[in-house]
């Protein structure tokens, strides 16, 4: 079966107005759905660690250097660590996997800062505070000193609200979806259509000969 094409698009230039109002209607619907959807944000809690400066020797044993709470950074992301701070939550869903992926460090002299993103405001405090106290305790057992300890805890949550792209994509998809499927069902009727809309089509593409038309008179 052929498609013209031309006539799609004639047909769909026709009935604009119908487009439009399903657009319009989709649009509607679009906007009353993102009013139902919730915008992602995220708590966010923090809590500090302090470090002396411990001098030690190198290992030829010929000088002294200082070593910092950053040598031992790496080990706030061990899953010494996340295990440890899991056994002091009491937090069903919370697992050494996922703890892992809910904070960040960052290192400001002699800091170190830990902060947890979570959807629940209780939840950010507790697991910052809990990988902040499970550090401290991994750092004295890997080297026996006791020149670090918990600074400040995490005492609240501040809430980031999300950018708004849920309800934006919804929006987004509400009106595609409406124009798309009325652009497809004008086509689909436009091409299996029994109306006759122009000559080649009583000529079957020109098999066969057309001997005259019937005029149509308006009255």
């Amino acid at each position: 079966m052929k498609i013209n094409c031309r006539r799609c698009f004639y047909e769909l230039w026709r009935k604009k107005r119908l487009i439009a109002l399903i657009v319009l209607l989709s649009l509607l619907i679009g906007i009353y759905m993102m009013l139902n959807v919730k915008e992602m944000g995220n708590y966010s809690a923090t809590a500090s660690i302090y470090s002396m400066f411990y001098y030690g020797e190198k290992e030829e044993g010929t000088k002294n250097r200082e070593i910092g709470i950053e040598e031992f950074s790496e080990v706030v992301e061990s899953s010494n660590v996340a295990k440890r701070a899991v056994a002091m939550l009491n937090i069903e869903w919370i697992t050494v996997h996922n703890i892992q992926s809910m904070y960040q460090i960052s290192i400001s002299g002699n800091f170190l800062y830990v902060s947890t993103y979570s959807y629940d405001k209780k939840t950010a405090v507790e697991v910052a505070n809990a990988v902040a106290e499970a550090f401290v305790i991994e750092y004295k057992n890997l080297t026996g000193l006791e020149n670090i300890q918990v600074f400040e805890k995490a005492d609240h949550a501040t809430y980031y609200s999300g950018d708004a792209r849920n309800r934006k994509l919804t929006l987004l998809i509400f009106t595609g979806v409406g124009f798309f499927l009325i652009c497809a069902i004008v086509v689909f009727c436009t091409i299996f259509s029994p109306k006759i809309q122009d000559y080649e089509e009583c000529t079957l593409d020109g098999t066969i000969e057309l001997l005259g038309v019937i005029p149509e008179i308006k009255k």
